[in-house]
């Protein structure tokens, strides 16, 4: 009989020892100014994190990196927001410190989701992950994860590269898993979008017709984002008709939001999409604090950008669990950017995306 995927229980820190008992209240100091962070400020990490506030060592609830943590210290009201630094404003009161031990009323929790320590085998074959590791488990792993989403009104973001829009199965296996609800959110730039609807539209994709090279322009391609914009807008768009399939289509049948950000190749960008960095951040990081689970497909700097604000937990009606976290690219650089840069708990799969995205469909669409 097949196992039910579980949760991992969380266990936060045992704070009747010593050295928390002991330990002195976070120091705050307020912002003098919008927009800059006192010195010595305490930045964040995507692990749990405590502040010791009048006495109450207080969870900061969605902690992510490259953020700084304000405290309200009314009494009997403790609590902190984790603010972008682009943010503050100024009479926040910033926690200062960069020691994570507890000694300034700071504490990294990193092992809240591991199981009570049992006795270790002497000698363990292959215990840990290899090339000779069957990574079909992670497959396996993710098939149980996204039915439990599903099923628990999880909330699942994924974030789409070009090269999942450049094929008609792997465009047909996202549309299947927008329609059976296996996506709640997408992330991606101008030309996936485009890609997706030109070959809906015209069934060529970034200006030659599938597979062939008897075409060498971007014509077809420019042709679907003018349409896009002379209409007024993606939704626009595609309820004119003249969009036969793919994802996006799916997404706006189905109330599936897509935030596109611009980058500085984009020569036409649609309608729809966020031109200002900063708005767009904004925008990612709505559906972020939302996220139980987020996918990552051969995009590396969206990939990068979203893992860096996504916390390794998040608290949902109450419940503090982990944020589960994969990126998948066919270049294992690119997989392994993401850690490189302090997110420590994504999962990498090395792999083709389109043949990922089609493998994932077929298994919980039976499509």
């Amino acid at each position: 009989m097949k196992k039910q995927f579980e949760l991992p229980t969380y266990h936060e820190p045992d704070f009747t020892q010593d050295k928390f008992v002991k330990a002195p209240n976070a120091t705050l100091v307020e912002v003098e100014k919008d927009g800059i962070s006192p010195e010595n400020y305490h930045a964040l990490s995507v692990f749990p994190e405590y502040f010791k506030i009048n006495n109450k060592w207080v969870l900061a609830v969605q902690s992510r990196m490259d953020t700084v943590c304000v405290a309200h210290d009314t009494p009997g009201q403790e609590s902190v927001d984790i603010v972008e630094f682009r943010n503050l404003k100024k009479g926040d009161k910033v926690v200062v410190g960069r020691t994570e031990d507890g000694s300034e009323g700071i504490f990294v929790h990193t092992e809240g989701f591991l199981e009570e320590a049992s006795e270790a085998a002497t000698f363990g074959f292959r215990t840990g992950r290899s090339r000779e590791t069957a990574f079909s488990k992670d497959y396996d792993d993710i098939f149980d994860l996204l039915e439990y989403e599903k099923e628990n009104n999880g909330y699942i973001t994924w974030i789409l590269g070009t090269a999942t829009s450049l094929d008609q199965k792997s465009r047909h296996a996202l549309q299947k898993l927008v329609e059976a609800g296996y996506m709640n959110a997408i992330f991606c730039g101008t030309t996936a979008v485009a890609a997706d609807l030109e070959l809906g539209t015209y069934g060529s994709v970034i200006g030659q017709a599938e597979y062939l090279n008897d075409q060498n322009s971007y014509q077809n391609y420019y042709e679907v984002i003018n349409a896009v914009n002379e209409a007024g807008g993606i939704e626009a768009y595609v309820k004119s008709g003249k969009v036969k399939d793919g994802f996006v289509k799916a997404c706006i049948e189905n109330g599936v939001e897509i935030v596109i950000a611009g980058t500085i190749r984009d020569r036409l960008t649609f309608p729809d999409t966020y031109n200002d960095v900063y708005e767009a951040q904004d925008a990612m990081r709505a559906h972020v604090k939302k996220t139980s689970t987020i996918i990552m497909t051969s995009a590396i700097l969206f990939t990068i950008a979203s893992g860096n604000m996504t916390p390794s937990y998040n608290e949902f009606d109450g419940k503090v669990r982990p944020v589960y976290m994969y990126t998948v690219d066919i270049q294992e650089f690119a997989v392994n950017k993401l850690s490189d840069r302090g997110t420590l708990t994504a999962k990498s799969i090395v792999t083709n995306t389109q043949d990922f995205v089609s493998h994932i469909s077929r298994h919980l669409t039976q499509d």
